[in-house]
């Protein structure tokens, strides 16, 4: 499917014929799915369908362990094991692929999200994250193998080996969390280390919304001299969407998923989705029929436009990327903000190299404070948060200055939102 020559029938056509041969497989062998749906042959057959959700995922597997019942195949045909975060706080999900899944993972790496980061087989890619369980970057990871791209393997490094590496190995590409590439250049400079002046020229994020958040993505460009690319995509669903090569947003996907919004506010009894508009994401998977997602309810707040995009794109954007969770939003005073809003203030400040919002009920109100850390360990800074905020988002949010080293800092999700128990 070319950009720019695609349209929305093209990609209709498309989404439909994958699902109906794939769901006629599922449905043959997949006891999870032959419990809750029938063949999809019309997009009536599709929208009657149930809404699933991540709670049902893990009771799945916990009364069915380790794997739960949504499996199309025998065990011995799955070669992956990856799992969920748990940085929402929920029991972890283990999640198989076969041979052919992971090659559809990889594909949609090298055709899609290195494509529109103008990321070449001649590249050298480095790859700052653990190597853990996590799916984090393992399949841009091979994605750049399939690419012709040199992997270099970033696990069991501490920060200070990682930004020596880059020294010393020249990557042209980082892959890793938004705010672990500020920390990791924060650490360079402590080293003496000036990444700005290094070989990188993309770097390619996934994990926050950070990368399309204009503060921080500008923050990351200063702090390399190089471009900064978006990534979304789950451990349980896929990687759904590529940064907009134009830096206004994501392109999800759209001839490997099925993407629909539920508006905020909908009746959580009744919900109805919509094709664009502001709320949680919702989304299917058409080339994972191993263990297939159908109407999945991410949590993510996005706002989906179908407007046709200068790039090119035939796809759908993600205006702004991922904003952050539905039910991260707090009420500060009548006012609705999400962790994201937050952090764009923030980053305009590069003294700040770290902060944490602290959210807690004080008689049935939301309350809200900020806890950041600064490079010098200075307060200087407080004053101007507490303004800019104000005449940002209208309220007086307290802000606090901590010494350096107090928050907790991660290479894989950073912990923005500390829910305090009053």
């Amino acid at each position: 499917m070319k950009a720019g020559t695609a349209t929305r029938g093209d990609i209709e056509a498309v989404q439909l014929e994958k699902l109906h041969l794939g769901m006629e497989e599922v449905l043959t062998n997949n006891l999870f799915y032959r419990r809750r749906h029938h063949s999809v042959n019309t997009w009536s057959d599709f929208y009657s369908l149930p809404f699933l959700t991540k709670v049902e995922l893990v009771e799945d597997q916990n009364t069915n362990p380790p794997f739960g019942t949504n499996l199309s195949y025998p065990l011995g045909k799955y070669v992956k094991l990856h799992q969920t975060s748990g940085s929402s706080g929920g029991k972890p999900l283990r999640w198989l692929d076969t041979r052919k899944s992971w090659s559809w993972w990889t594909h949609i790496w090298t055709d899609h999200v290195y494509k529109a980061a103008r990321v070449r087989n001649g590249d050298r890619i480095f790859f700052a994250f653990s190597f853990g369980p996590f799916i984090g970057f393992w399949s841009a990871f091979a994605g750049a193998q399939r690419l012709g791209a040199m992997a270099i393997p970033g696990g069991a490094m501490s920060t200070e080996q990682r930004v020596l590496a880059i020294r010393d190995l020249d990557p042209t590409v980082l892959c890793c969390t938004p705010s672990y590439a500020l920390r990791l250049a924060q650490a360079g400079k402590e080293l003496g280390v000036d990444l700005c002046n290094c070989a990188i020229r993309m770097t390619v994020h996934a994990g926050e919304p950070g990368a399309s958040i204009p503060s921080t993505k500008h923050a990351i460009e200063e702090a390399y001299g190089a471009r900064c690319f978006d990534h979304t995509g789950m451990t349980e669903l896929g990687p759904t969407g590529f940064g907009c090569p134009l830096g206004d947003g994501v392109h999800l996907i759209e001839s490997e998923f099925i993407f629909e919004v539920i508006p905020l506010g909908s009746d959580e009894d009744m919900p109805v989705s919509r094709p664009e508009g502001t709320g949680e994401l919702v989304a299917s998977n058409l080339g994972r029929f191993c263990s297939p997602l159908i109407r999945y309810r991410t949590g993510d707040l996005v706002e989906l436009s179908r407007d046709p995009c200068a790039c090119g794109s035939p796809f759908v954007k993600a205006v702004g990327g991922i904003r952050g969770r539905v039910d991260d939003m707090f009420t500060v005073r009548g006012i609705n903000l999400y962790p994201s809003q937050i952090e764009e203030v923030l980053r305009r400040y590069s003294e700040i190299v770290n902060f944490q919002i602290r959210h807690e009920k004080v008689r049935h109100m939301d309350e809200v404070s900020l806890l950041i850390e600064t490079k010098t360990g200075s307060d200087d800074v407080v004053e101007r948060v507490v303004l800019d905020m104000r005449h940002s988002f209208g309220v007086r949010i307290n802000c606090w200055c901590v010494a350096h080293g107090t928050l907790p800092s991660n290479e894989l999700k950073a912990s923005r939102v500390v829910h305090v128990e009053s």
